[in-house]
């Protein structure tokens, strides 16, 4: 019994304490934060990244089908 009693004696230190918990908490809370900003920040890149290369290719499609019809009125006839 003295040495099951003396193990956990010598567990206890190492044991959290509710500030330590607390101050876990915090952190987590802080980094979960972080990450989601950056988060946000990079699909809010990406996103614009995909706007701006979907418009480019809707514009050169758009100035290829101005030219065909033209190509087309102007030399068939």
């Amino acid at each position: 019994m003295q040495t099951r009693i003396a193990r956990i004696e010598a567990i206890i230190p190492s044991l959290a304490t509710r500030e330590d918990l607390a101050h876990l908490e915090g952190r987590m809370r802080s980094a979960i934060l972080s990450v989601e900003s950056t988060l946000h920040k990079e699909l809010t890149s990406q996103t614009w990244l995909i706007v701006k290369l979907v418009s480019g290719l809707l514009t050169m499609l758009l100035l290829s089908l101005v030219a065909a019809t033209f190509y087309i009125a102007r030399y068939t006839n």
